[in-house]
């Protein structure tokens, strides 16, 4: 099947530009040492994360306890949850997870860490836990202050509780490859305070989970790092290529679509929008437009509404109905999470469908 036979829209996977991604990634880790534990919350895929493994991560990410399933009834069996675990009903299934693979927690309050220890304990098994703190990105993790120490070493006296180490995440370093090396030297003061405070009161943290895609090339650049998580690697993005971590020939995934109306003038409309790329604008660069649209550089996907997307093309420029387009979208993370399978190509020859058995997992 060509991919012009597929309805629309339709999500298209290049599957050699994945295996490239995939490949550099785990071959810039290896050099570096650094353990690789990618993020799964972008391609949602077991079948994706087993093609990690094979290519040598050490486990897996996933932000919610039902990726987590999802992930284990595929037979991956080290996972970590970057995501504090909370309220009576998921503890239940975070034991019943912890019964049938290696999982850790990223947390960050004594109060989780009781929760899960006391389900862990009533199980009769052990869970693994890292305490995140917050250098910068003001969403999830300890101050770095001494007054933290003492939830650390609480957390650390719980029962069925594994010390897995130190986790944080640097996702407001984005930007450019030249605004990132003010950043990462920024990062690097804030994680050598952590160190300090962790090494003055004795804490192990000779693990150090972090990383994000934007700086994952420049990861041996953070002081003390040992492992990384970055996610949007195994596609990239516009917000990839904006950022300067990647260029369009990275891109291994898109949105094939059909113009389906060009009666308003100057404007062509598309069978895409928010519910099929999502409404996410670009964090970097230019900060405009909803996708870039391949063959096209110079026409803006400059609006969307919940099923079309709007294309402005100027005077003199046409799009006939019924043209098919190629979009890359901005954030492939949100934009994957709304589809129910990917048509893996080969060119423009499909050669498999992948179900995205991650999607909508958010609970």
């Amino acid at each position: 099947m060509n991919i012009y036979d597929l309805d629309t829209p339709a999500l298209l996977l290049d599957v050699a530009r994945l295996e490239n991604n995939l490949r550099q990634m785990a071959a810039y880790c290896k050099r570096h040492k650094l353990d690789l534990r990618p993020h799964t919350k972008t391609h949602k895929s077991p079948v994706i994360a087993h093609m990690q493994m094979e290519r040598g991560a050490c486990g897996i990410t996933v932000a919610k306890l039902g990726e987590a399933e999802v992930m284990a009834d595929a037979g991956l069996t080290d996972i970590l949850i970057q995501y504090p675990i909370v309220g009576e009903a998921k503890l239940r299934r975070l034991v019943s997870l912890a019964a049938r693979c290696r999982l850790t927690i990223a947390l960050d309050s004594l109060l989780v860490a009781k929760g899960i220890s006391q389900a862990a304990t009533g199980a009769g098994l052990e869970v693994g836990v890292r305490v995140e703190f917050d250098t910068g990105f003001r969403r999830c993790g300890l101050p770095i202050v001494s007054e933290s120490i003492s939830q650390v070493r609480a957390i650390q006296a719980l029962p069925h509780l594994r010390w897995d180490g130190i986790s944080v995440y640097y996702g407001h370093i984005m930007g450019d490859p030249d605004s990132r090396i003010a950043a990462i030297a920024h990062e690097n003061e804030q994680l050598d305070a952590l160190y300090a405070l962790l090494a003055a009161a004795g804490i192990d943290h000779s693990k150090v989970s972090g990383g994000n895609t934007p700086a994952a090339l420049q990861s041996h650049e953070f002081h003390g790092l040992t492992e990384i998580r970055p996610g949007t690697y195994a596609f990239q993005d516009r917000d990839m290529v904006d950022a300067g971590a990647a260029s369009f020939a990275d891109c291994a995934l898109s949105v094939l679509t059909t113009v389906v109306s060009t009666s308003v003038a100057n404007r062509a409309i598309i069978d895409a929008g928010s519910k099929t790329l999502s409404a996410d604008g670009l964090l970097s660069g230019a900060k405009m437009h909803f996708g870039y649209i391949v063959g096209f550089p110079d026409l803006p996907l400059e609006d969307l509404s919940e099923e079309h997307g709007h294309i402005f093309l100027g005077e003199g420029r046409e799009l006939s109905v019924g043209h098919r387009l190629r979009i890359i979208p901005n954030h492939v993370c949100t934009c994957v999470n709304l589809h129910d399978r990917m048509f893996v190509v080969d060119g423009e020859e499909v050669v498999d469908s992948w179900r995205i058995e991650g999607r909508g997992k958010v609970v």
